[in-house]
């Protein structure tokens, strides 16, 4: 009891928060965001917790502690954006400013909920129909398989408030080509990832413990829809910025019932497989959804010849890494995930550089190269 109430205030300053921070985003500022969401908040988390737990090592003293690191990073957050907009002259608001903000925002918490809930669904289904142990597995794979976003949802706080700015602006070919150049450049940077993943479940999976590699089917078949997540970039992001809320929380309502039907349609048939396949299948047809919708109203998409460039240094870095693979793989889970990984990654940046860059990249990397020397 005491936990969640302490959950529950948390939820306050989490909110109060990320609405300061994202509207310094707002201003193209993300700094803050850096400094005080990603380090900041939980470097506090960790400090206060050791420090609660001098006095009581319980779950609510842990809560209380992560409560405590959002109420600062709130006061961080709100600091921040009054610094930030000290010189801006007040001015009363608009005629129909807040309407326009309702209409806007209301759609949003729903939304936010939902977008959560997807990562569940699937394993409250499978819940049901099979033992701790498989459901342990699974909860592995799932958290596994969400690796593959950290570096979409990095640049995706990046990109948010530039589409805002270039679609008010009535720019649509630029937008059209900062969505291209960013999607590539994000798939680029996690095709590394990808390949560790996809080609060496059983390792990665095997590094929570004794049977967890019988995950890796179920891993294989979540990276899937997680690498069309990582594909197609922000298209969720631009949906959102554009003014379109109701429809992203259209598809949000529609994907969770297309995951929570698919689950407990498979999950009593192939156990966390089946709950695999739901999960993979909500993502691809959410993001295509969110794909066409952004084409509709916007007219860009995220693809472009470039991005042919890419496959030669995939297929590298697959084939390295299995071959590596093949040699290592009975010396030890830790040395195959190591070795086999470490030489893909490596195979697949030689292969970036000499096939994979386009000129305009060559002539940016040669003149970073020319600073660095300097």
């Amino acid at each position: 009891g005491a936990a969640f109430r302490a959950a529950a205030w948390a939820l306050l300053f989490v909110a109060l928060a990320q609405v300061y921070l994202g509207a310094t985003r707002g201003l193209k500022v993300m700094r803050h965001t850096l400094w005080i969401y990603w380090a900041g908040q939980p470097a506090a988390w960790v400090a206060l917790m050791l420090l609660a737990w001098t006095v009581s090592r319980t779950a609510a003293a842990a809560v209380l502690a992560y409560t405590g690191s959002w109420a600062l990073a709130t006061a961080a957050a709100w600091y921040a954006w009054e610094r930030e907009t000290a010189a801006f002259p007040r001015v009363p608001g608009e005629r129909g400013e807040v309407g326009a903000l309702l209409r806007y925002g209301a759609p949003r918490a729903p939304a936010a909920l939902l977008s959560q809930l997807l990562f569940w669904t699937d394993y409250f289904v499978l819940a049901r129909f099979v033992g701790e142990r498989e459901l342990g597995v699974y909860a592995a794979v799932v958290r596994v398989g969400q690796a593959l976003m950290l570096l979409l949802v990095a640049v995706n706080y990046m990109f948010s408030p530039f589409v805002a700015d270039l679609h008010a602006r009535g720019e649509r070919q630029r937008l059209d080509q900062l969505y291209k150049a960013l999607s590539r450049w994000v798939l680029a940077g996690t095709v590394p990832l990808l390949l560790v993943l996809a080609v060496l479940p059983g390792s990665v999976l095997r590094a929570f413990g004794a049977g967890f590699e019988e995950g890796a089917t179920a891993l294989r078949v979540v990276l899937v829809g997680q690498a069309v997540n990582v594909a197609v970039g922000g298209v969720g992001f631009i949906l959102v910025m554009v003014g379109r809320t109701g429809w992203d929380l259209v598809v949000y309502a529609l994907s969770f019932l297309l995951d929570l039907g698919v689950a407990a349609a498979l999950s009593p048939l192939v156990g966390m497989e089946g709950a695999a396949v739901a999960q993979s299948l909500t993502m691809v047809a959410s993001n295509l959804g969110r794909l066409y919708l952004v084409w509709r109203f916007v007219r860009i998409q995220p693809f472009g010849r470039a991005h042919r460039r890419l496959l030669g240094p995939t297929a590298v870095g697959a084939a390295v890494t299995g071959l590596v693979h093949a040699l290592l793989g009975g010396r030890g889970w830790a040395v195959d995930l190591v070795g086999s990984g470490a030489a893909g990654v490596a195979a697949y940046a030689v292969a970036l550089l000499l096939a994979g860059l386009t000129p305009g990249e060559r002539a940016t990397l040669r003149g970073v190269l020319r600073r660095v020397r300097a």
